[in-house]
């Protein structure tokens, strides 16, 4: 009972003298709060190639309508709707019946005008002999001339008729004027077919051709940079134009501008521009929207800085930066092309600045952070392709 009642004197003697020390003693000092930590990156001067992303439509390099050019009925389709087609290739025969009856009676009539006017050249010849000898008088003489030049006019006048009538007969056979796809058929076996009626529609695959748009703001600064460029001895046709297809593929293709419009178009503020590439395999079709990458033949040195830095609300795109006391200030900045995971900045900030990337939504403009460097990842030119 002793030993007990001693360690309990003993136990609240410490506990007794370990307060009595903390009461003597100096107050303790509030802990002072932890700063937020963030991941920082730094705004940095890079040479890039600038690429242009503009939305177009393919449109095939040839698009022939097939019509009939005469009357007649429609006696065979020559080929399988969908399929390629070579050019020269048959596609349409029209009943030539009535074309080779008219043929063979212009023929007739060519021959009664050769005899016609066999006979008119030898009364002249005959009357030119006479004539010397006062055995016809020249006003006769001035008839049989007349007479040879109105049937040598006759002969020719027949000839041409035959010609037509060879040509209205050739067009009962309808061949494809040009090598590409056909479409199917707009005519049917037995159909009586008028001319200029619609047949089929043929297009031209290879190459493709992909029309765009170029807005007159952007117009004026790719005049200014092909300006650049010509100086140092760049031409159009380096530009390098890469196509990007409806599901999100590259076209293997490496495509070129062959023509830019002479007008500005007054209703949307736009040039039209086309540019051409190869479609060996026919993989294109027209009509298909794609995305056109264009890239500039000049490098230029941008202004970089992560897109997870980016935040945005009512005054536009903004990022948080640091100042030299790690203080947080907010800065509106205006942003160009996408670079990979980077962003071009065109005003609004400075090179070396330090910028927020990670822990955004624990800081606010005013407060002290503790910034923490981000590891910084090469940037690779075929990321934005």
């Amino acid at each position: 009972m002793a030993s007990s009642t001693v360690s309990k004197l003993a136990l609240w003697i410490i506990v007794l003298g370990s307060t009595i020390t903390s009461g003597c003693g100096e107050a303790p000092k509030p802990q002072q709060a932890m700063l937020p930590s963030v991941i920082v990156n730094v705004a940095h001067q890079k040479d890039i190639i600038p690429k242009t992303e503009i939305v177009g439509r393919t449109r095939a390099s040839e698009d022939v309508v097939i019509k009939s050019q005469i009357q007649g009925q429609l006696l065979k389709r020559s080929f399988v709707e969908g399929d390629d087609v070579t050019a020269g290739d048959l596609l349409f025969e029209i009943d030539p019946a009535a074309f080779k009856a008219e043929l063979a009676q212009q023929k007739a009539v060519l021959k009664q005008a050769v005899a016609s006017r066999d006979v008119a050249v030898m009364n002249w010849e005959r009357g030119r002999r006479l004539l010397p000898d006062g055995m016809i008088s020249a006003q006769d003489m001035d008839e049989l001339t007349s007479r040879k030049l109105t049937t040598a006019a006759g002969v020719v006048q027949a000839e041409a008729a035959v010609q037509a009538a060879e040509l209205q007969l050739s067009y009962t056979k309808v061949y494809a004027p040009i090598s590409g796809r056909i479409s199917n058929a707009k005519v049917s076996t037995g159909d009586i077919i008028t001319p200029q009626s619609e047949m089929a529609s043929l297009v031209q695959l290879q190459p493709m051709w992909v029309s765009f748009q170029v807005p007159e703001k952007g117009l004026i600064t790719a005049q200014q940079n092909f300006s650049k460029a010509e100086q140092r001895e760049v031409k159009i046709s380096d530009i390098v134009m890469r196509l990007r297809l409806p599901n999100g593929t590259m076209f293997d293709e490496v495509g070129f501008i062959d023509f830019v419009g002479n007008r500005v178009d007054a209703a949307t503020g736009t040039l039209p521009v086309r540019a051409t590439f190869k479609n060996d395999d026919k993989l294109m079709l027209p009509g298909l929207f794609v995305t056109l990458i264009i890239e500039s033949p000049i490098k230029e040195t941008a202004l970089l800085i992560p897109q997870a830095a980016v935040q945005e609300d009512q005054q536009g795109r903004f990022v948080m930066v640091l100042n030299q006391q790690d203080e947080v200030q907010k800065r509106v900045v205006e942003l160009g092309e996408r670079f990979g995971v980077e962003w071009r900045v065109l005003n609004g900030l400075e090179d070396g600045e330090r910028i927020v990337v990670e822990g955004l939504q624990k800081i606010r403009p005013g407060i002290k952070v503790n910034p923490v460097e981000q590891e910084v990842i090469p940037f690779k030119e075929d990321e934005t392709k």
